[in-house]
């Protein structure tokens, strides 16, 4: 894109910067969007989000040097908030924020949910829309078998790929169940390779301690992977929190496991952390593309997950990482020893290469600006 551009990025359904900060996701996801600035892909990213006090968070981070001076927030109004006001306000923000969109050369939404307000946009105001999801939600709503949400979110999936000028799908399996039209692109999730890392000792001279990034929610498995733990004699470290939280400690002093809930830190903290820990595990019942096991491998971790689809398509089991065989403990355990029976550093060296080589975010910026410009349509 030529100076003078301007992208306008449309937050998921009801989430906010200010949400982002809560959750410690803010620096991960601004990254980017700084990206988009400091590549001259575009000159102002707009956020349109759905918190009222946004504008005034973004100015913090800006002032204090956290976030790049070209990001602004289009003030969303105080009704969007509630539960029928961000409804509302997803269907005809883009006609009250018409001055804003107006001015973006492009539009991307960050995930399908709340794909629609781009849809409405480029009805009513015209303008270059970009579908982009991870986790799709027809996918999310069939392995949770919410089937009458997935009635809906399956034709808006198909809606939002027919008239989308470009589409950026994250995971190898949803980007098969489309069309593969010229307009749809694989174009995973990515991660900042740091000299941290880098530079960090392989795994057989780390400490013995593992590691869980994300929500302490019942789909990720946790109760399995910490009775793993204990049968091994391994202590966890777990960055997150969730409603299980509670539940979890009980369960984790009853076994006689191990493991540190440390909650939610920020993102950068985290990274920080990784490289000094040996394990890296995610054994979720289902994965989309996800960043958290690409922050463990990037970190030179050895790393064990489930073989749910999403993590299956990151990792080679035995050469990059390790898959378990279910979601048991004895088979996470399993995996575990295989694992040990290897060359752990070799395949935490080989993990690290394949997050440099395909995960970059210099190769995702690079879709994203092919999607952003149009060429290849």
């Amino acid at each position: 894109m030529t100076s003078g551009n301007t992208v306008l990025v449309i937050f998921s359904y009801g989430m906010s910067a200010t949400r982002w900060k809560q959750m410690g996701i803010l620096s991960k996801e601004k990254v980017i969007f700084e990206a988009y600035l400091e590549s001259g892909l575009a000159d102002r990213v707009l956020w349109f989000t759905y918190h009222p006090d946004d504008s005034r968070l973004v100015a913090e981070e800006q002032q204090a040097g956290r976030l790049h001076p070209g990001i602004q927030v289009i003030p969303a109004p105080d009704w969007a908030v509630n539960p029928l006001g961000k409804l509302v306000y997803s269907l005809i923000g883009p006609w009250l924020q018409r001055r804003a969109f107006g001015q973006a050369t492009a539009m991307i939404n960050h995930q399908t949910s709340g794909c629609w307000t781009g849809l409405m946009a480029r009805l009513l105001l015209g303008g270059r829309f970009v579908y982009r999801y991870g986790h799709s939600l027809w996918r999310r709503h069939l392995d949770r078998k919410q089937y009458a949400r997935l009635a809906f979110s399956w034709p808006l999936d198909r809606l939002a790929l027919a008239c989308s000028d470009h589409a950026l799908v994250c995971t190898e399996s949803d980007y098969r169940a489309t069309s593969q039209a010229p307009h749809i692109s694989h174009c995973p999730n990515f991660v900042e390779v740091g000299r941290s890392a880098c530079d960090a000792p392989p795994p057989s001279e780390r400490p013995e301690r593992a590691a869980y990034v994300g929500r302490l929610m019942p789909f990720k498995n946790l109760f399995a992977l910490i009775e793993a733990c204990a049968a091994h004699g391994l202590p966890l470290d777990l960055y997150g929190d969730g409603p299980l939280r509670d539940e979890l400690e009980t369960y984790a002093d009853s076994i006689g496991a191990n493991c540190r809930f440390l909650g939610v830190r920020p993102n950068e903290e985290v990274r920080a952390a990784l490289p000094g820990y040996r394990w890296f595990f995610l054994v979720s019942n289902y994965e989309a593309m996800p960043k958290a096991l690409l922050e463990g491998m990037a970190a030179g971790c050895v790393c064990v997950a489930a073989p749910n689809y999403g993590c299956a398509e990151v990792i080679e089991d035995g050469v990059d990482g390790v898959l378990s065989t279910d979601w048991s403990a004895a088979a996470i355990l399993e995996a575990m020893l295989r694992a040990e029976s290897g060359d752990m550093d070799a395949m935490a060296r080989r993990a690290m290469s394949k997050v440099q080589e395909q995960y970059s975010l210099e190769r995702i910026l690079m879709l994203h600006r092919q999607a952003l410009l149009g060429s290849g349509r």
